[in-house]
């Protein structure tokens, strides 16, 4: 079922869902930056820290999606015994995203239940939100790369 599901996805339709994760990946770090990045009272903390807990939790479940379709990608083009070769380029795009996913549910593990590591839930923080863009990135410039501009064939 979930190769009938990823097998029919275009490249483009990839480009414009992983776009708006890229740009919550933002969002969720400038929203951190607001919450622990200054010093004083910060009006409507409360808020902003419920909106960036909000948009984790929507950021990890959607960015399963792109991983579930990078694997079964990966799966397929394995199988193939012509014409296909070892690219390191994907494998380090498919590893950076599943990192990605790993840092996050460890993020939220330490928040919420090992209170002794919250402080390097920050670092982990900077370090989801590099990686999420840094992996938007990567595909962005494979797919170029591959599709030689931006048109389509």
């Amino acid at each position: 079922m979930i190769a009938a599901i990823t097998s029919s996805v275009s490249v483009l339709t990839k480009t414009w869902v992983t776009l708006p994760l890229a740009v919550l990946a933002v969002f969720e770090f400038i929203t951190a930056m607001y919450i622990f990045g200054g010093k004083g009272p910060k009006p409507h903390m409360k808020t902003v820290l419920t909106v960036h807990r909000v948009g984790g939790y929507i950021f990890g479940v959607c960015w399963l999606w792109p991983i579930i379709v990078g694997l079964d990608l990966l799966g397929r083009l394995s199988r193939y015994s012509e014409g296909w070769t070892f690219d390191g380029n994907r494998f380090f795009h498919a590893g950076l995203g599943v990192t990605v996913f790993v840092l996050l549910v460890l993020k939220i593990a330490f928040v919420r239940f090992y209170p002794n590591y919250r402080p390097s839930a920050r670092l982990l923080g900077l370090i989801i939100t590099a990686g999420a863009v840094i992996t938007w990135i990567i595909a962005g410039g494979f797919w170029l790369a591959m599709m030689g501009g931006r048109s389509l064939h």
